[in-house]
């Protein structure tokens, strides 16, 4: 296991997606944005930044890109699981908030791996 390129997997996750929540919460402070969009495009983002990640993460995999999206997806869950659990409690939202980022991190590896062929 290539402990670098799921680091860097990890850094194509996690700067657009706080990069781009840092632009629309500040359009959203400037009520540029209302709540309904700021809902619908913090998942656009958590889509986009999930799909880089994975695409990156299956380029870099010789074979199995599910199984390293899989692995990669966890180590995001982990992540976001210690960060959240300071600061909100467990709901089913959550768990379809992972759901999403798990399914989307392996899809994108797939497809990174098979564009590598």
């Amino acid at each position: 296991m290539n402990l670098k390129k799921y680091l860097k997997a990890l850094l194509y996750f996690f700067s657009p997606f706080i990069i781009l929540l840092f632009i629309i919460h500040t359009f959203y402070y400037f009520d540029i944005f209302s709540n309904n969009i700021m809902k619908y495009l913090k998942i656009v983002i958590l889509i986009i930044s999930s799909l880089a990640s994975g695409f990156y993460i299956g380029l870099k995999s010789e074979k199995k890109g599910y199984l390293n999206g899989l692995i990669l997806s966890s180590i995001i869950i982990v992540c976001l699981l210690i960060s959240s659990l300071f600061l909100t409690k467990f709901k089913l939202a959550t768990l379809i908030y992972y759901l999403i980022i798990t399914t989307v991190i392996t899809l994108g590896s797939m497809l990174g791996i098979n564009r590598k062929k």
